[in-house]
């Protein structure tokens, strides 16, 4: 081989390992976006608005808390007990509502003035009845998100949908022991401000208000979820809870 066959190899090596280099360390630098990091999940009690951890982290903003919030997931499965005031103009009432979560299937029960309602969430189907009644009613569902209706609870998943106008403040904030990311937004036609505290570790709504100017018409509040798998039985019907007995 001659010296100007290996002096051109040499060369190519070496513009090829430049090329490498300049793709592994300067590629991008031009444009600096930090990375997208959440706050410690469990919170100390002195800490009154918990702050992201780390360094070079985006703040939170309503620029940035949808992709925030899009990295949570919710726990698979867990059971609450979740409390709902109504509030209007000289009253107001309030439900106490049991929830039993395990994957797609959810179980609520309502504690009314006549009585408990359970609300069982299953297979695609909705089913409802009354304690002391043999009638069942069923339905259709067409996701496993219609828990959040008739949970009573707002779906803040609305947040990935709106735009960035519609969102008036975030922040890191404690709620009910756990750290939050607070959203205030107006929606609807009648442009209600909503506040929703979703927690940063389970990715449960924790708490939401509502308000008609500066009125609260609306409130929820969650107890500290247990994360252990619901009893099977939380999920059967009646009469299937009667074959169970049999069975045993």
């Amino acid at each position: 081989m001659s010296k100007r066959s290996r002096f051109i190899i040499i060369l190519l090596i070496a513009l090829t390992a430049a090329v490498i280099l300049y793709a592994i360390f300067g590629m991008g630098r031009g444009v600096e976006t930090p990375p997208v990091e959440l706050p410690d999940a469990a919170p100390t009690e002195t800490a009154s608005s918990p702050e992201p951890s780390g360094h070079d982290v985006a703040e939170l903003s309503p620029e940035t808390v949808q992709s925030v919030i899009a990295l949570l997931s919710r726990a698979e499965s867990y059971s609450r007990t979740v409390t709902i005031e109504d509030i209007w103009s000289g009253g107001s009432s309030e439900t106490k509502l049991s929830v039993w979560v395990d994957g797609s299937r959810t179980r609520i029960r309502v504690e009314l003035p006549g009585g408990v309602k359970n609300i069982l969430l299953r297979d695609a189907k909705l089913y409802i009845w009354y304690d002391n009644s043999s009638g069942v009613y069923e339905s259709d569902i067409m996701s496993a998100s219609e828990a959040d209706e008739w949970l009573r609870c707002i779906d803040y998943e609305e947040l990935l949908q709106l735009p960035a106008s519609a969102i008036l403040s975030t922040n890191y904030e404690l709620f009910g022991g756990e750290s939050c990311i607070c959203v205030e937004y107006s929606s609807g036609e009648l442009g209600y401000l909503n506040r929703v505290y979703v927690s940063v570790s389970t990715g449960l709504l924790m708490g939401a208000e509502t308000y008609d100017g500066d009125t609260l018409i609306y409130s929820m509040s969650s107890s500290a979820p247990s994360f252990s798998a619901p009893d099977e039985s939380m999920f059967r019907l009646p009469s299937e809870e009667e074959h169970g007995a049999e069975n045993d």
